[in-house]
C-alpha cells in the first residue's frame, strides 16, 4: 500500500515538471530581418574558409576516436573544400 502512495507521488511530480518545462520551452516570437554582409559574417562565425578549416581539424582530430577510418577519409575529402573556399 505504500509502495502505491509513493508511486503516485511520483507520477504526479513528474507530471507537473513535464507541465512546467512545456510551458517554459515555448519560444519567443522571432523577428526576420535581413543581414548586412559583414554582420553576417560576425553571427556566423567567419567565413567559408575558416568553416572548412574548423570542419577539417575536427575530422582530423576525430580520427583518433573509434570512427578513425571514417573520420579520416571524411577529413582528407575536406582538403578539396578547404581548396575550393580558400582559394
Amino acid at each position: 500500500m505504500m509502495t502505491f502512495s509513493k508511486n503516485k507521488t511520483l507520477t504526479c511530480v513528474l507530471v507537473i515538471l513535464v507541465l512546467f518545462s512545456c510551458v517554459s520551452a515555448m519560444p519567443s516570437p522571432a523577428i526576420a530581418q535581413s543581414l548586412a554582409q559583414t554582420a553576417e559574417v560576425q553571427v556566423v562565425g567567419g567565413s567559408k574558409c575558416s568553416a572548412a578549416w574548423g570542419l577539417g581539424l575536427a575530422l582530423a582530430a576525430a580520427s583518433l576516436s573509434p570512427c578513425g577510418v571514417l573520420c579520416a577519409s571524411l577529413a582528407w575529402y575536406d582538403l578539396a573544400l578547404i581548396g575550393a573556399y580558400c582559394a
